[in-house]
């Protein structure tokens, strides 16, 4: 009896700092920045904002988004929104928490005429989250590297933001 009250113990204090770190607690991040954009032979680079909600689950989060941009093509610009879910890993469950991850996701026009209507976009990102563990608010800098219906077409955003 006592072995296995030692033992439950002992696994609790090594599992604590990950456990605390990874609540079940979902965040809402806003973020911008900027995207480099290579689309159907128009390229340049753009501004990005976006909403993002954080979900801990386990060692992962799994991250819902919604972005929206706007590339120049050609003398015309065109709104594009991006809703996404990506599995992200965490490689530490401190007040720095880098990570990587891969999604997928939509990338959908809402006005002018575009090459891409409605497409299929794969994602892979990595980034850091800078915070204390339980404090509601926290910081966050990325890089997604983004292939719209294939991997021809292509987007590089670039953000920074916060979360509470």
């Amino acid at each position: 009896m006592h072995r296995t009250i030692l033992a439950v113990a002992a696994l609790s204090f090594a599992v604590a700092p990950s456990a605390r770190a990874q609540l079940p607690i979902p965040s809402v991040a806003l973020v911008g920045g900027v995207s480099h954009y290579d689309l159907s032979g128009s390229s340049g680079s753009t501004p990005i904002g976006a909403v993002r909600v954080d979900i801990p689950v386990v060692v992962a989060v799994v991250e819902g988004s919604l972005a929206a941009f706007r590339p120049q093509d050609g003398g015309s610009a065109h709104t594009y929104i991006i809703p996404e879910a990506q599995l992200q890993w965490q490689l530490f469950p401190t007040i720095v928490r880098p990570y990587v991850g891969a999604g997928l996701g939509w990338f959908k026009s809402i006005s002018g005429s575009s090459p891409h209507g409605n497409d299929l976009t794969t994602s892979l990102s990595a980034g850091v989250r800078v915070g204390v563990p339980l404090f509601p608010i926290s910081g966050r800098a990325e890089v997604r590297v983004r292939g719209v219906g294939g991997l021809s077409d292509h987007t590089t955003e670039w953000t920074i933001g916060g979360s509470w």
